[in-house]
């Protein structure tokens, strides 16, 4: 059963993600240089929320793919996040601002059982999930176990157009329900949004 603490020491690299060695989430995080880019990985309040505050526009959900698999097709390291040996839902998404400008690319994977409401809410394609989990009375909290950058786009584009590939910042984070882990969830922000310089080590 995952324990809950505030960070946790950053995990294998998966996702081609750059996780700086043995560091911890907490000082990875502190290696951006800017402070809102630290603020929104460090953060235990909604993804939704913040990006809204920080864009000055409400943030809806887009690209949506939803499926289940079985737990050796899972993303590399997320069972044992999760700590279930059943199969999970993997939900892809992105949120975008009302002008239609991507800002995060979303992985979130969770168990295929648990609270009805809740499972609504990880498969309903129109919502952001913060807002809807919390509309439904799930009281949330995170555990950031690794954070850093990774390529963006995460994913090829879907037209067969060269885009150059930049680094992001990226967060990776059981979300709790209560005491029992929901999902886990993998952000990966837009450099043209969200800065993602790092400063110099020490």
């Amino acid at each position: 059963m995952p324990t809950r603490t505030e960070f946790l020491p950053a995990a294998h690299d998966d996702d081609n993600s750059d996780t700086f060695g043995t560091d911890t989430a907490r000082s990875a995080i502190g290696r951006f240089r800017s402070p809102l880019t630290r603020m929104l990985l460090g953060s235990d309040g909604l993804t939704t929320t913040l990006l809204e505050s920080w864009a000055g526009t409400p943030m809806r959900v887009g690209d949506v793919a939803l499926r289940v698999v079985r737990p050796e097709l899972a993303p590399r390291g997320v069972v044992a996040l999760l700590g279930t040996e059943g199969e999970v839902l993997v939900r892809h998404s992105t949120l975008t601002d009302a002008r239609g400008r991507v800002w995060s690319w979303n992985r979130v994977v969770a168990g295929t059982g648990g609270d009805p409401a809740l499972r609504r809410c990880l498969t309903d394609a129109s919502v952001p999930l913060g807002p809807a989990l919390r509309a439904a009375g799930a009281r949330l909290g995170r555990t950031v176990v690794r954070a850093g950058v990774t390529p963006w786009p995460p994913e090829p584009p879907a037209e067969e157009q060269a885009e150059e590939s930049r680094a992001a910042a990226f967060r990776t984070y059981r979300l709790w329900c209560g005491d029992d882990v929901l999902a886990a969830v993998h952000e990966v922000f837009n450099p043209a949004h969200v800065p993602a310089d790092l400063g110099e080590t020490s």
